[in-house]
């Protein structure tokens, strides 16, 4: 390159992938038919998040991005380019990161050294004096309920990539930002197909400035928004031509977008922000397969319309970028809300009842009874902070049995399971476990498979008269909200290449305490017909205390 190509090169990402013709993995990098990641691409910017459809090409513009700043010395530290498991870092430096660099060998590999005895040159890329480390987040060390991975210590950096946050561990990037505390610049990266509103990617991209692809009309000279435009009216945000297939139509004048970015000479699409007053923040960039030339838009229409197997949220998040979750795969308020009964919560019973306890820093507990068949009363939900305190709230409620979390603190969930009076039992979660709940006498243990155990504690509650729970009033408040915090996804189990649903969620202890609870409930026994008539009390209870 001359020193002019060389200087441009120096500054723009974009230039540099594009002039020393990278080589990806079927063809060479180029702009062409993915105009819009030339933004994304060359922009200069401390935060950028990618909430986005399948096959955009996002990894691999942000794995180009942390080449080009390391071979250059914008970061002089490194880069963390993160992943949601180990297994995934090893798949990905395998079949795409180390392929990219021995490709490359003038633009890229000259540039990487190995990173020195005793390391993982297969996910550690020195270059220059920095490091560019690949790294699974899977928290895997419990410190005073705090959580972190031990692949994340001990890296200073200067910009962290979260890839597939969304599958990511709750505190993750908490625990990643402290890498880059040394650093000046502290730039980071989402990217994530969306899976529950408000949660993971689309809590990150809503405090973006929320950037669509919006296209020109060559007839009206109006510009359209097609993701936008066809959560509004997707019957006419696709048209169709002669020969069948689809295209998407101009908002205003109802005629065909160019596909053709640079139709007449000129760019006729770009990416504009919902609130520019967030730029500053953040950019954050929706993309969705509706942009793409390599998508027929009313392919994408009729899946919509009648969803492959009925499953809606596969089209919503990975065709179209939107996360979505259907009423069966998350309580909301109303469902909870629909249970509360006419009383106050109680501070004592004289039983029997059953036990549910979620433990971390803080406890949480549900205190209940078995009414009927499959029918519960909750009596209590309240968060503690110390075992004196549950084995207190037992004695007052006459506990017959209870199930606690077995983790974080196994050893005091062990010894507190021995010192008390009553049948306990220290739950296990069992992922692929396809057995009926199983109670262990002799270990103390009951095994149940974890997405069955939350299915019926969401069956407890949409069904109506299966359970009640104290009227409105702050302690039954945080008790709905965190119920609704848990949601079942559709995951892909890589090892067997079959599909599996598993319950994701942040500060959803409650809805495991709740599952605990009906666990219990099970072997706590029915309680009494004069005990099922319920104490109701003439005021509301508007400040509660533990």
């Amino acid at each position: 390159m001359s020193n002019y190509s060389e200087q441009a090169a120096k500054l723009n990402a974009g230039f540099w992938a594009t002039k020393c013709l990278i080589q990806l993995q079927s063809d060479i990098f180029s702009f062409a038919n993915h105009e819009y990641q030339i933004e994304p691409m060359t922009v200069t910017c401390r935060r950028r998040c990618y909430i986005k459809a399948t096959q955009g090409g996002w990894t691999e513009i942000e794995v180009l991005r942390s080449l080009w700043a390391m071979i250059h010395k914008h970061h002089p530290k490194g880069d963390l380019y993160t992943f949601p498991t180990a297994t995934d870092v090893d798949d990905f430096a395998k079949s795409r990161f180390n392929p990219l660099i021995s490709s490359n060998i003038q633009a890229i590999g000259r540039f990487v050294k190995p990173a020195g005895k005793g390391t993982d040159t297969a996910n550690l890329k020195k270059i220059h004096d920095a490091f560019l480390y690949l790294r699974g987040t899977k928290l895997n060390k419990k410190i005073s309920d705090l959580s972190e991975s031990t692949r994340l210590r001990g890296i200073p950096v200067d910009c962290i990539k979260f890839d597939e946050y969304d599958l990511m561990d709750d505190d993750v990037a908490a625990k990643a930002r402290g890498r880059y505390g040394h650093s000046l610049i502290k730039e980071e990266v989402f990217l994530s197909n969306p899976t529950c509103p408000d949660e993971g990617i689309d809590a990150v991209f809503q405090d973006s400035d929320q950037r669509h692809w919006w296209r020109k009309c060559r007839s009206c000279g109006k510009y359209t928004c097609a993701e936008k435009f066809f959560m509004e009216d997707p019957e006419r945000c696709v048209g169709i031509r002669a020969d069948g297939t689809g295209y998407i139509a101009c908002k205003n004048c109802g005629r065909e977008l160019s596909i053709d970015w640079n139709d007449a000479g000129n760019g006729t699409s770009e990416w504009i922000p919902d609130y520019k007053d967030k730029t500053d923040f953040m950019r954050g960039y929706r993309w969705s397969q509706l942009t793409s030339i390599y998508n027929d838009p009313l392919e994408i229409l009729q899946q919509y319309r009648d969803p492959p197997q009925g499953n809606l949220g596969d089209i919503m998040r990975l065709r179209l970028g939107y996360a979505y979750l259907g009423d069966e795969d998350r309580l909301t308020p109303a469902n909870v809300y629909g249970c509360c009964g006419s009383y106050a919560p109680y501070f004592s019973d004289a039983g029997p009842c059953a036990m549910g306890v979620d433990v971390g820093q803080t406890k949480h507990v549900v205190v209940g009874q078995k009414i009927g068949k499959n029918q519960y009363r909750i009596l209590r939900t309240v968060q503690l902070s110390e075992w004196n305190d549950i084995h207190d709230l037992a004695a007052k409620f006459n506990v017959r049995s209870a199930v606690i979390d077995i983790r974080p603190y196994e050893d005091s969930a062990r010894s507190f399971q021995k010192s008390e009076p009553y049948r306990s039992y220290l739950c296990e979660y069992k992922e692929n476990s396809t057995q009926n709940v199983s109670y262990n006498e002799k270990t103390g243990i009951v095994s149940a498979n974890r997405t069955e155990i939350l299915d019926k504690s969401h069956s407890m509650i949409v069904e109506s008269g299966r359970t009640v729970i104290p009227r409105r009033c702050p302690e039954t408040d945080e008790f709905v909200k965190q119920m609704c915090k848990a949601y079942k996804v559709k995951e892909l189990n890589k090892k067997t290449n079959t599909s599996v649903y598993r319950y994701r969620g942040k500060e959803e202890h409650f809805r495991h305490a709740f599952a605990y609870f009906l666990l219990a409930a099970g072997k706590s026994g029915m309680a009494s017909v004069s005990n099922n008539k319920v104490k109701r009390q003439a005021y509301a209870i508007n400040e509660l205390r533990n």
